[in-house]
């Protein structure tokens, strides 16, 4: 088990606001930043909201841990994926090869995505297409799910993955991931595509909400490019 005790929790700054970098597991980066652990965990430091945290039972933070492995070794077949350097299977902790920061942060302090990637949206594009070949919908989509890597832009957060041929799920159950601001981009989409909040709807259906919803984060071409796709 890599000992994390000196690393410092990972968190993203966007207009001028610092924020925990993901809503499920504790995330720590190394003093070095050439390591990333994604501990699958609520530390009270990180997630402070007391309630969201009890919501968060050992069943539902395990499925988390195994989905991210699941499909990052499936992923890791068809494309460029974070190299794995050590997993605890007893407390839940995946530590990575990390190229300093998320797509997020890189495009941050850089200025521009363009800076870090001119071709970002060609790469975008293509990763979709290749998860979906191998029967992936991943549903995490936001900037800091991704990373670039010598120029190759690479994804990560399997833990909000689905087979795309086989699962069906619905927004009620899919909430407790979901930030709320992202929940007040996806009621008016529900609503226009007359998706209730509790039903379950097969996989590739519930993509195509997650899609819409990220318009504000993403270029709306790019967004009505993947979806002529769907």
């Amino acid at each position: 088990m890599t000992d994390i005790t000196n690393w410092d929790l990972y968190r993203n700054v966007e207009n001028g606001e610092s924020f925990r970098a993901n809503l499920v597991y504790s995330a720590y980066r190394s003093p070095d930043k050439k390591h990333f652990c994604q501990w699958f965990v609520r530390d009270p430091n990180y997630h402070i909201d007391l309630y969201e945290n009890s919501l968060w039972t050992d069943e539902l933070l395990e499925d988390r841990f195994q989905r991210e492995l699941k499909y990052h070794d499936r992923a890791s077949k068809v494309m460029p994926t974070l190299d794995i350097v050590d997993v605890d299977l007893k407390t839940r902790q995946i530590v990575y090869a990390w190229p300093g920061d998320d797509f997020l942060m890189q495009s941050y302090h850089q200025g521009t995505r363009e800076k870090v990637l001119p071709d970002w949206q060609e790469q975008w594009v293509s990763l979709i297409e290749k998860m979906w070949s191998v029967n992936i919908t991943k549903l995490s989509l936001h900037p800091n799910s991704w990373t670039v890597r010598d120029g190759v832009l690479v994804p990560f957060n399997w833990f909000y993955c689905y087979d795309t041929d086989t699962d069906t799920d619905s927004f009620e159950n899919m909430s407790i991931q979901i930030s709320h601001g992202r929940k007040q981009d996806v009621y008016p989409i529900l609503e226009r595509f007359k998706i209730e909040w509790e039903k379950q709807y097969p996989v590739k259906q519930l993509q195509l909400i997650a899609f819409n919803s990220f318009r504000k984060n993403y270029p709306s071409e790019l967004i009505d490019r993947i979806l002529a796709k769907l």
